[in-house]
């Protein structure tokens, strides 16, 4: 009988909902924007669109990088952990990087053959775009 009543009580008990486990972070338009940028270049890079990946990167990077070189190293890097599952933002920051700063985004992701990684982008303002300059995973 105590175990009819046990399971009663549960029932009558309000449901909540579950607590995520990264709560979304709070950001201002600015931060919302850079994060798109990031999350939007990352799409190209999750379809293995290189070139196109490359040339939205920023000056520095492409300076630093030949498509080529960009190319073999994310078909080395990026292709083995297989398609994206999941990519929850987990941090934005500004840095006081010369000569204008930076934005450092963070990514908690999950691939097909990888459960969990951190993606990081560093990202600079050029003209009226975000710009990568730096990506890597975890």
């Amino acid at each position: 009988m105590s175990i009819l009543f046990g399971i009663a009580a549960l029932m009558l008990q309000p449901q909540t909902a579950p607590t995520p486990a990264t709560p979304p972070l709070q950001v201002s338009q600015r931060q919302a924007e850079i994060i798109r940028s990031a999350r939007d270049w990352l799409a190209i890079v999750d379809a293995g669109r290189w070139e196109e990946s490359w040339r939205a990167t920023g000056q520095s990077f492409r300076e630093m990088n030949t498509v080529e070189v960009w190319a073999s190293a994310s078909e080395q890097a990026r292709v083995p952990l297989g398609a994206l599952v999941s990519r929850a933002d987990l941090s934005q920051e500004s840095v006081p990087a010369p000569p204008h700063g930076a934005e450092v985004v963070k990514f908690r992701s999950s691939f097909a053959n990888r459960s969990s990684a951190i993606e990081t982008l560093t990202l600079v303002r050029e003209g009226q775009a975000w710009r990568v300059v730096g990506y890597w995973i975890d």
